[in-house]
Parts: structure tokens; C-alpha cells; sequence
């Protein structure tokens, strides 16, 4: 894909107060101190810490700055009641937002990277209804014009500055007038995505053309795809599906194929089809082996670095979508959310190669699933946050044993050393 020059819409800093499990203002932070924001970041933490409702605030904030910025009259506050619907933006303000016994206003801040203007949207509750006000500090923090243009339309017409994909239901589990084929199961692609991509096809435009090369060319990196002649056609009930063809061999529709292979179709024909600015995915890993994860990851960055988007934001429980950092999310016994940054838990290849060579085995392991140690185990272990823990039979004893990647990595030695033999 072909870079773009349009400003960026990568975020460093997200802040938000009394949002759903976000109390006091909690600071989510996109970048290293004092480096530039992540093309790809990750969000890690147990079920319920709040790693959705952080996407979701966002979403808030997007759709909230959207309609108090194209409110007609002075740029004040906006008065509306409770259920109100934006027919424009999709903002639907619900007191069901706040932490339970809450009536405080709810505040997200956004820190853009381009600039390091700061915007902020306030949503307070006034009797039974709701007023709306924004506010914007730093490089052209109220260039409210400025603002619109980027906003309503970051990649120009028709773009939009979120796109929000749940890898765990899929998009199709999302839309509304589907209904089963008679020759082959209901199609996983939801009828706006297959005619997103039927609209690519078809289209006219050289960079809807070269989108839609982009996705044939991103499916065929995929092994068990790769080979195929990807196309979509019309269906006679107005909609669209995919087929992937071997000529003269066989013919097989998206939903005749595996549930990994089906959930790589979707999520790339999601992000090439949204037009997003920023892109964040909810368990991407879902359906796919090892081998597919960090395929995707790799085919993720390079849609960040050629330009298609300007950020992913990726919610997962795997490392293999790691960067150097990730974003780890903690829920207290009182139910608010809490943020940290840290450094990832990716191990070092060259230790992993050694490791390998010497019969050891990793497995990753969290607090609360997947391969799963009782407490005082990770906590002897340093592992309360999730990682990887290495197991090695014992050649003196005989029997596993398991160890830390820096005890590991201490054991083994350096290549060429005496602690090898």
C-alpha cells in the first residue's frame, strides 16, 4: 500500500475517569517515557480487568468529540437526555457508563502523537439528562476546525477514526439481516464486510483496486491458502461471499473452510475494508495455531508501516503479539482498574535456541488460565503477571524441572563457555 500524507491520528496517552471499572483518572500509557507512541500496541491482563472497557472508552471519546464538535451554535456545553442517540456519530449516552453509585462527571483524555495536543470529552449528569463539553490543550489544543477534519474524516471521505473488531464473536455474529444459504453453511463474513469487499473489487478507484490486492496478496502468505484464486461474487439473495479456487481442482467458499483459516479472512478483510484510522482487535489469536499468530502480527505491523492505519491496538492473552513493552491491566477487590506499562515477557532467541538444543521446553503461564500455578508458585517465581516458565529434565536426576528465563539463561551460560558443557 502507498504511504499517505495525511496527519496521524497515533495516540500516546489515554486517560479516563469513572467509565465503567475506571474510578479515579487512570492513565493508560501508548508510549515509552519519552518515545514515540506504539504502531502496535498490546493489552494484557486476566478476564474482567478492564482491557475492553479501555476500548471502549476510546470508542466514547471518538463519537462523544464527533458530536460536540458538529453541534450547530457556539462551541459550549451540549444538553441531551438519557437513551440520546447521535444518527451521525453512533454515540449513545447511557448512564449504565458509570462505576455503580457514581454521578461524577466522566472524563477520557486523548493525547495525540502529532503535536502533543491533548483533548479532552466531560459527559456530567444534570437530573435525567447528560451535558457534553470538550476541551484541548497544547499545539492547536483548540483548532476546532482542525480537529473536525481529522476526526470525521482521518483518511479522507468515508474514513472513520476507530474501527472495532471482537475477533471472539466475529463481525457476522454483529450483523443484522443474515440468514442461511441452501447449498452452504451461513457465511462468517457479516453482509457490510462481504459488501465492503465486493465495493474493493469492483470499484473503479486504483486505491480501492490496489486494497483489494493487498488482501489476495495478504491471504496467499497464509500456507493452507496460499495457491488459491481469490474472488467474490454476488450472491442471487444480493449479498456477497468469497470463494478460493484451485483451477480444475476445487472450489471452496469462506464458510467451507477451517475455523483458523476463516478467522485470517475475517480479520483481514476487516482492517483492509475499515478505513480506519486506528485499528484495535480483541483476541486476534482466536481459532489460530502459533504459526498463524505470528504470521498475523507480522502482517499487522507492515499494515502500520505501509500506511494503511496509523495504529493497532491489540487485547489479547498470547505473547506472541508482543512488542519490547505491553500495557497490563489489574482489577482491585473493589473492582477499579488499574495501568501499567512493562517491559514484554519475549525471550531473547538466542536463549531459546539454546534452551531448545538442550531438550528444554517453554510454556507461558498467567494467574488465571492456560497453564495455571497455584499463587505462592508465581509469586516465588516472579510470575504474578504472567510468563515464560521453562522445563528441563535433569540429566544428574532424572526428572523435570522447571526454571525462570534469567535462572535458565544463567544455567546454560554463553555459547563457547565451560557452564555449557
Amino acid at each position: 500500500m502507498t504511504s499517505r500524507a495525511t496527519p496521524s491520528l497515533r495516540i500516546s496517552r489515554l486517560v479516563v475517569q469513572n467509565f465503567r471499572t475506571f474510578h479515579g483518572p487512570t492513565e493508560i500509557p501508548l508510549a515509552s517515557p519519552g518515545g514515540a507512541a506504539d504502531e502496535v500496541a498490546v493489552f494484557h491482563g486476566g478476564n474482567g480487568s478492564g482491557k475492553s472497557n479501555a476500548l471502549a472508552a476510546l470508542e466514547l471519546f471518538f463519537r462523544a468529540a464527533i458530536t460536540w464538535l458538529l453541534h450547530p451554535g457556539p462551541k459550549d456545553t451540549l444538553v441531551v437526555g438519557w437513551g440520546f442517540e447521535g444518527a451521525y456519530s453512533g454515540l449513545v449516552v447511557s448512564s449504565r457508563d458509570w462505576p455503580p453509585g457514581v454521578r461524577e462527571p466522566l472524563r477520557i483524555e486523548v493525547q495525540l502523537e502529532n503535536g502533543q495536543a491533548r483533548y479532552a470529552v466531560r459527559l456530567t449528569p444534570v437530573g435525567n439528562q447528560c451535558s457534553i463539553s470538550m476541551e484541548g490543550e497544547g499545539d492547536d489544543g483548540k483548532d476546532w476546525a482542525s480537529l473536525v477534519n481529522l476526526l470525521d474524516a482521518p483518511h479522507g471521505p468515508g474514513s472513520r477514526p476507530l474501527f472495532r473488531l471482537d475477533a471472539r464473536r466475529r463481525e457476522h455474529r454483529l450483523g443484522v439481516n443474515s440468514r442461511p444459504r441452501s447449498d452452504a453453511p451461513e457465511s462468517p463474513l457479516s453482509n457490510s464486510l462481504a459488501q465492503r469487499l465486493l465495493d474493493l473489487a469492483t470499484s473503479l478507484d486504483p486505491l480501492d483496486t490496489e486494497r483489494w490486492r493487498a488482501f489476495t496478496q495478504l491471504i496467499s502468505r497464509f500456507k493452507t491458502l496460499s495457491g488459491r484464486e481469490v474472488n467474490i461474487l454476488r450472491m442471487p439473495d444480493g449479498g456477497a461471499d468469497l470463494r478460493f479456487e484451485i483451477r480444475g481442482k476445487q472450489i471452496l467458499r469462506v464458510s467451507e473452510l477451517s475455523s483458523g483459516e476463516q478467522q485470517v479472512v475475517a480479520l483481514c478483510a476487516a482492517v483492509l475494508t475499515s478505513r480506519a484510522a486506528i485499528v484495535a482487535i480483541e483476541e486476534p489469536e482466536i481459532s489460530l495455531d502459533p504459526t498463524y499468530q505470528e504470521l498475523l502480527r507480522d502482517v499487522l505491523r507492515e499494515q502500520v508501516r505501509s500506511g494503511l492505519v496509523d495504529q493497532i491496538i491489540l487485547e489479547s492473552h498470547v505473547p506472541i503479539f508482543d512488542g519490547p513493552e505491553v500495557v497490563r491491566f489489574s482489577r482491585s477487590p473493589e473492582g477499579a482498574t488499574s495501568v501499567e506499562r512493562q517491559p514484554s515477557d519475549l525471550v531473547g532467541a538466542d536463549l531459546r535456541e539454546r534452551a531448545r538444543a538442550r531438550g528444554a521446553e517453554d510454556q507461558w503461564v498467567t494467574p488465571e488460565g492456560y497453564t495455571k500455578l497455584p499463587k505462592i508458585m508465581l509469586d516465588n517465581l516472579g510470575l504474578q503477571a504472567g510468563g515464560y516458565l521453562w522445563f528441563l529434565r535433569s540429566e544428574e536426576k532424572g526428572r523435570w524441572e522447571a526454571w525462570t528465563a534469567p535462572e535458565l539463561d544463567k544455567m546454560l551460560g554463553f555459547p563457547g563457555t565451560d557452564e555449557t558443557k
